[in-house]
């Protein structure tokens, strides 16, 4: 009998166990759903909380650093909250848009324009990642965005640049208005040697300084670049070509900017290696052309392309509003 009644004593206190765990769970559900809810719709999509929240998360942590006091921080961070809403709804619409014309993004185009972005800032994988960290971004997270930028171009070259021209009248009404804006475009011809470091650090760190004392001493750089560089331009005699200057890395911009035609730069450790870069030619754009009626083809394309890009934008916005005014958006923050 008394066998019974502590069996009968165990299941109940297990009953109970359950019961109370079970209740903590639905509490902890509940809970969860209170913290998260729908901010917007955007036709048959919403946006959460938790979803505005994780995009604000990067401005947030910059304005707790920002020194700014409680109030304004406050008022700053209403501003942001909204024009963050206001550029999740637009990104919906793109996104319902671009879907609905069939417009995709391979991993592929996202992978090579990432690593366009390394290759111009002279960044290896670590330290785009260490950047985007410090920035509250995680490399998924990069690998979307990018991704949005690319879709971006592709819905407006289909929805909106077919429709756009600019005329050689045009250009000229901008040229006789902006010229001096034209007047001072400056090119870089370079040429490079590089040792990359794949496989010993200090002994490629020792190879490309020697090469560094031989160019000191005067020999050629074309020689010696085609002789000893493992660039894959070794045989073009390390040719890189001309580069605008805005272009250009920051790295690259340190080294080169107080060299003359004919001077090479200390050794600069990079994402490939370390590498040597001469200044084959400077062509200095800043003569009387400002002062003249004809328009050279890199000016005439550079001002067709400063126009263009601003009457694409005008008519993105232009489309994006009538997007919008066709759409059922509700916002609920």
């Amino acid at each position: 009998m008394v066998n019974i009644i502590i069996k009968k004593t165990r299941c109940f206190v297990i009953i109970i166990a359950l019961t109370t765990l079970y209740l903590s769970v639905a509490a902890n559900s509940i809970n969860a759903k209170l913290i998260d809810r729908i901010v917007a719709i955007v036709n048959n999509d919403v946006i959460t909380l938790i979803d505005l929240n994780s995009a604000l998360q990067p401005y947030l942590q910059k304005l707790e650093s920002s020194g700014y006091g409680a109030e304004k921080k406050k008022e700053i961070l209403s501003q942001l909250t909204g024009d963050m809403l206001n550029r999740m709804v637009e990104r919906k619409l793109t996104d319902q848009e671009a879907k609905r014309l069939k417009i995709t993004v391979s991993d592929k185009e996202v992978d090579s324009a990432i690593e366009r972005v390394k290759q111009s800032q002279l960044m290896s994988q670590e330290e785009l990642e260490k950047a985007l960290k410090d920035d509250g971004l995680s490399f998924s997270e990069y690998r979307e965005k990018i991704r949005e930028e690319i879709l971006r171009p592709k819905l407006i070259n289909q929805s909106i640049k077919s429709k756009v021209v600019v005329t050689d009248s045009d250009i000229k009404k901008y040229y006789e208005k902006h010229n001096q804006d034209f007047a001072g475009i400056t090119k870089y011809y370079l040429r490079n040697i590089l040792i990359k470091s794949e496989e010993s650090k200090d002994q490629s760190k020792k190879k490309i300084e020697n090469i560094k004392k031989r160019l000191d001493g005067g020999e050629d750089f074309k020689a010696v670049a085609k002789a000893e560089s493992e660039g894959s331009n070794a045989e073009e005699e390390g040719d890189l070509g001309f580069f605008d200057w805005e272009t250009l890395s920051d790295t690259i911009k340190n080294a080169v900017q107080n060299l003359k035609i004919g001077d090479h730069t200390d050794v600069i450790e990079t994402d490939q290696g370390y590498q040597i870069f001469y200044v084959e030619n400077i062509d200095n754009q800043n003569s009387n052309k400002a002062d003249s009626v004809k328009l050279d083809k890199e000016v005439s394309e550079a001002i067709s392309k400063r126009l263009y890009d601003d009457i694409v934008e005008t008519k993105f916005r232009e489309w994006l509003d009538a997007l919008r005014a066709k759409s059922h958006i509700k916002i609920m923050l």
